[in-house]
Parts: C-alpha cells; structure tokens; sequence
C-alpha cells in the first residue's frame, strides 16, 4: 500500500511537472509465491467444503481475504475439481488472480489510486523479456560480466565474490 500511494504522488508530481508517465502496477503472477497463494485458496476451498482443516505452515497464506476468494471461486465455479491441486491449479491460478485483482483495484480505487495498466510477470517470462532485453544490453555494451566490491558496511566474512552482469549506469 506504502509503495502505490507513494508511487502515485510521484507519479503525480512528474506529471504536473511536464513529465511523461505510464503508471504500471506489476503482477507477481509467477514462480513459488503464486503457487502457495493458489495452494492457499484450494486449501481453503477444501476447508469450506470438506470441513478440513486448513494446515499451519509458514509458506501458506492464512489471512481471511484468502476465505473470501476460497468462497467467491465455489460460488462462481461449483463443479472445480479439488482432489488434486495440480489438476485444477490453472483454473485456480486464473480465478484466484482475478478475484485477487479486483480486491486490490478495489483499494487502489478507494485510496485513489490509478494505473495505466497492471503487467503480468507470467506474459513476461513466457515471451522470455527478460532475456531479450539483456541481449540488446549486452548488444549496445550498456552491461557486461564482471565482479562487484562488497557493499560498502557489509561484513566481508559473508561476501562471496562471484561474476554478475552489471549494468554500466556511469554511461548516462
């Protein structure tokens, strides 16, 4: 919430500055974090159906919105599939998200604030941008392989010297 508002207000103030703006909110859509929030919402979804008990364990969401969404889902999709998370977790990803997206432009709305478009990092990692745009910087020499020094006020015991691309910010 810190990071919208605060994006929003600078956002805000470039703009009536004269900047140009595009306001994006970035959809953590991908990898371990979205698998245990679907996790989540099937477990609960078990929990409202079959009465189970939905399990304590640190990688879970265990927050009431997580009810909701369980809720909203078997409203909306009463023939899903829930003996199995893997058999069913696409359609839960896509329905999760939504329901999750719509709770979170709900506050943005509330707090009043917009964005011009909200970007999925899966669509992002399937068209492999990431990599695309590494090998145009690579192409234009705005980064290259090298070692880092240990930040500066780290313990230097637990720095491990290791090659990493970097990008050349000195070049602008």
């Amino acid at each position: 919430c810190r990071g919208a508002v605060f994006g929003d207000v600078l956002s805000n103030l470039l703009i009536f500055n004269g900047g140009k703006v595009t306001k994006e909110f970035y959809v953590n859509d991908y990898g371990n974090q979205i698998y245990n929030f679907v996790k989540s919402v099937y477990l609960r979804m078990r929990e409202i159906k079959y009465k189970e008990t939905f399990p304590l364990d640190k990688n879970l969401y265990p927050g009431s919105y997580i009810i909701d969404i369980a809720n909203k889902i078997l409203q909306k999709s009463k023939k899903i599939n829930l003996e199995n998370i893997e058999k069913s977790f696409n359609i839960l990803k896509k329905e999760s998200l939504k329901q999750s997206l719509d709770l979170i432009k709900s506050d943005l709305k509330l707090l009043g604030v917009k964005h011009d478009h909200f970007f999925s990092e899966t669509k992002m990692v399937k068209k492999k941008s990431v990599d695309k745009i590494i090998k145009l910087l690579k192409k234009n020499s705005f980064v290259y392989e090298g070692y880092l020094s240990p930040p500066k006020g780290e313990d230097y015991s637990t720095w491990t010297k290791s090659k990493r691309l970097i990008f050349k910010s000195s070049s602008f």
